[in-house]
């Protein structure tokens, strides 16, 4: 039967395979067999440019390597490319739903208007990834180091990114609305006009990061933050009215202006903050333990950060955003 398809546009291929994905699913022999030859699969490819190469549920792990091949739309849905070194390969266009990527090598890897529905990228190693306008709904990306990850337009809504590290990448207009991003490292990320609703970013750093330019702006109350690094943040004049901001860092924040009526501050931690104007009836700080000098905030203890900080990292690496 997919045979018979070979000869439908690509279009209507796609939205075939698509309708047949809660289905039991195994790649085409055929473009599997192909496959495992790198010339007759590019002799392949440029015949019929317009078939989407059927690779759904295959486990190609035995080749070392899928160089050689051009990769663009392919369908990988449910294939296991766990551990694998695909290093600079151009997946841009394919399908990896509920795919297994988990573990492999992606750096400086390409999937740009991929769909990565519920895909496993937990553990990768994907610094320099471009998934820019790919849908990673659900996605898996546990544990992923994703630096310097170009994610502009991404769709990630309630993907799973704890303990990932998205440190310096680009999340302009990106959907995260319901991510489960505890721990992530956002270090120096730019995150202008992407969508942070409901985004769970507890114990995360968010250090030099310019949060009130998200989609949301000042408005920072349906972005839970309680534990998390928010160090040297411009929060100036933000709506953080009755939010949990509980253990949260805020040595040298700019707070003023903000708006903290009702917020539970227990245990944040201040060295130098600024709070001029900053609204502050009814929320609980532990007075007892803070120095306030000048509209200036400073805790009495600063404990030992929790947050690793490499010596290389300087304010300059994050200004390339104003070059782009």
């Amino acid at each position: 039967m997919i045979d018979d398809l070979l000869m439908l546009p690509e279009l209507i291929l796609s939205t075939y395979l698509c309708e047949m994905e809660g289905s039991t699913v195994m790649a085409n022999p055929e473009h599997l067999q192909l496959f495992g030859d790198p010339q007759q699969w590019e002799a392949w490819r440029l015949q019929f440019p317009d078939i989407v190469p059927d690779l759904r549920a295959s486990d190609v792990s035995s080749l070392d390597r899928l160089g050689g091949r051009n990769v663009q739309c392919v369908n990988w849905s449910e294939a296991d490319l766990s551990y694998m070194d695909l290093t600079g390969m151009n997946f841009d266009g394919g399908y990896f739903i509920h795919a297994f990527l988990n573990s492999a090598q992606l750096c400086n890897a390409s999937f740009a208007f991929a769909d990565m529905r519920h895909v496993d990228l937990s553990f990768g190693r994907c610094r320099g990834v471009n998934m820019s306008h790919a849908n990673l709904q659900e996605a898996w990306l546990v544990n992923a180091k994703m630096e310097y990850a170009q994610l502009r337009a991404t769709d990630l809504r309630k993907a799973h990114l704890r303990r990932a590290d998205l440190r310096f990448a680009d999340l302009r207009g990106a959907a995260l609305a319901g991510t489960q991003a505890c721990e992530l490292v956002l270090v120096g990320a730019n995150v202008a006009g992407a969508d942070l609703t409901g985004v769970d970013l507890k114990g995360a750093d968010m250090r030099r990061v310019n949060i009130l330019d998200t989609q949301s702006g000042n408005d920072l109350t349906q972005v839970h933050l309680s534990l998390t690094n928010l160090n040297e943040l411009n929060l100036r004049g933000a709506l953080m009215r009755e939010m949990d901001l509980r253990n949260v860092y805020l040595q040298r924040a700019d707070l003023r202006g903000a708006d903290l009526r009702g917020a539970n501050l227990t245990g944040a931690i201040f060295n130098q903050t600024m709070i001029a104007g900053a609204l502050l009836d009814g929320a609980l700080l532990e007075w007892d333990q803070i120095t306030r000098s000048d509209d200036l905030l400073t805790s009495r203890t600063i404990p030992q950060k929790r947050w690793n900080t490499r010596p290389h990292q300087r304010w300059r690496d994050i200004q390339k955003w104003d070059e782009v």
